[in-house]
C-alpha cells in the first residue's frame, strides 16, 4: 500500500549512497505521482524539479545534491519536519564518505594547520609515502614532508653519498608512480559506474564502433536501433507507440519506421542480462518491462521506471543473423503479438512461446548518442 494510507518511506538505517537512492525511489512510490507530476508538484512549491533530473537520479547509486533532495522529498508530499529529516541524513551520509582526519603529528599545511581530510569532489594526489593528500578544486597545496635533516649529504645503503639531486629524482619517480596508480584505479571505477544520467544532464555517451548482430558475441553496451530480423526490409525498428486494439493510450514498444524511431535505445548489461533503456527527452530513462510481471505468453513490453527487477532484464542468446531476447523471470521470447506474419508499423511486441521465428531475433544495429537537451 502506498500513499496517505501507509507510512511513507524514511532514511534512518540507510548506510550508503546506493540504499539513500532507492529509499528514494520507494518515496516516490508511496507518494504515487509520475515525474511529470512531481515536477508540477515541485513547481507550486517554488522548486525546480525537471523529470529528467528525477530519472537520472534515480537510475544512479551515487549520492544526489542536497538541493534536489529537499525538492523531491517536498513534492512527494512530506512537510518540511521530514524534508529536513532527509536532508540531515543525507549530510551524514556525505560526511562518512570522507578520509578520518590525520593523527597527531601528520602533515601540516602551509597555514601549520592540519590536513583536512578529503572531501567529496576535491582531488587526490599521492606523496611519496603513498598518502593522498587534498587539493586542487579548493585552490590550497598542502606541504609534503621534507627530507629528514642530517649533517652534511645523506648517505644511500652503500654508504655512498646521495646528493639532493639524487633525491630529487626519486621522490619524482615515486610520485609519477604513485599518480599512475592513481589513473589506473580511477579507470577502473569509471568503468563500473552505471549507466545512468548524472544531474539530468549527463548521459552515457560511448557508442559501438560496429555492428555486432549475429557474430555470436553480446553487444557491448552502447546506443542502438533494435531491429525484428522479419522487417529488417521494411526498415522498421523497436520504438515507441500505441495499443492498436485503443484499449490503452500507453506508450508500448512497437515496431515503427527506424527514420524517426523514438526514444533513443541504450543497451546496458546488468547482473548477467541486459537492460533495454528508453532515454526520452521528456519522460526521462526507463527500461522495457514485460507487463506486470506476468510469466505466460501474450504479457505486452512497455517502458516503467528502472528498478533492475527480473522482469527488466533480458538474456541475449545469438539465434540466426541476430539475438533472442529472454526475459530473466520467464526465460521466454520476445517477439511480434502476432507472429512471423505480424509485418505491420505499429506491431506490438509480446512475451511469447519461443519459435525461433524471425520476429523473434532482433539485429542490433549501432546508432549515434542523443544530441538532445534534457529539459
Amino acid at each position: 500500500m502506498s500513499g496517505p494510507f501507509s507510512a511513507p518511506p524514511h532514511p534512518d538505517g540507510l548506510t550508503t549512497p546506493a540504499e539513500f537512492v532507492a529509499a528514494l525511489g520507494r518515496l516516490r512510490q508511496w507518494s504515487g505521482l509520475t515525474y511529470r507530476q512531481l515536477t508540477a508538484a515541485a513547481k507550486a512549491s517554488g522548486d525546480v524539479l525537471p523529470s529528467s533530473t528525477i530519472a537520472g537520479v534515480l537510475g544512479r547509486t551515487t549520492l544526489p545534491r542536497e538541493e534536489f533532495v529537499a525538492a523531491f522529498v517536498r513534492a512527494c508530499g512530506l512537510g518540511e519536519a521530514e524534508t529536513a529529516r532527509w536532508v540531515a541524513h543525507r549530510k551524514r551520509l556525505a560526511a562518512g564518505m570522507t578520509l578520518p582526519a590525520d593523527p597527531p603529528g601528520a602533515t601540516a599545511g602551509p597555514d601549520h594547520s592540519p590536513v583536512p581530510p578529503l572531501q567529496p569532489g576535491q582531488d587526490d594526489r599521492p606523496d611519496q609515502a603513498g598518502r593522498f593528500e587534498p587539493g586542487g578544486l579548493d585552490g590550497r597545496e598542502h606541504a609534503l614532508p621534507a627530507d629528514p635533516a642530517a649533517p652534511g649529504e645523506p648517505a644511500g645503503p652503500d654508504g655512498d653519498t646521495v646528493r639532493p639531486e639524487t633525491r630529487a629524482l626519486r621522490r619524482f619517480a615515486m610520485a609519477g608512480a604513485g599518480v599512475v596508480v592513481l589513473l589506473l584505479a580511477m579507470g577502473a571505477l569509471l568503468a563500473q559506474l552505471p549507466v545512468s544520467w548524472a544531474g539530468g544532464d549527463a548521459r552515457p555517451s560511448a557508442s559501438p564502433a560496429a555492428a555486432t548482430a549475429g557474430s555470436g558475441r553480446t553487444p557491448p553496451d552502447g546506443w542502438y536501433h533494435i531491429v525484428p530480423s522479419h522487417v529488417a526490409g521494411r526498415d522498421l525498428c523497436v520504438g515507441e507507440g500505441r495499443e492498436r486494439s485503443k484499449r490503452t493510450d500507453r506508450h508500448l514498444a512497437v515496431q515503427r519506421p527506424c527514420r524517426d524511431v523514438v526514444p533513443d535505445t541504450y543497451l546496458h548489461a546488468a547482473g548477467g542480462a541486459h537492460e533495454i533503456q528508453w532515454h526520452h527527452p521528456e519522460e526521462g530513462v526507463g527500461c522495457l518491462t514485460v507487463d506486470e510481471a506476468l510469466t505466460g505468453p501474450g504479457a505486452l513490453i512497455a517502458p516503467a521506471d528502472c528498478s533492475g527487477a527480473a522482469h527488466q532484464r533480458f538474456l541475449l542468446k545469438p539465434a540466426g543473423v541476430g539475438f533472442a531476447l529472454h526475459p530473466l523471470h520467464s526465460e521466454l521470447c520476445v517477439g511480434a503479438l502476432y507472429g512471423e506474419a505480424d509485418v505491420a508499423p505499429g506491431a506490438e511486441l509480446a512475451q511469447k512461446s519461443c519459435t525461433g521465428r524471425p520476429d523473434q531475433v532482433f539485429l542490433f544495429r549501432p546508432a549515434p548518442a542523443p544530441t538532445w537537451t534534457p529539459r
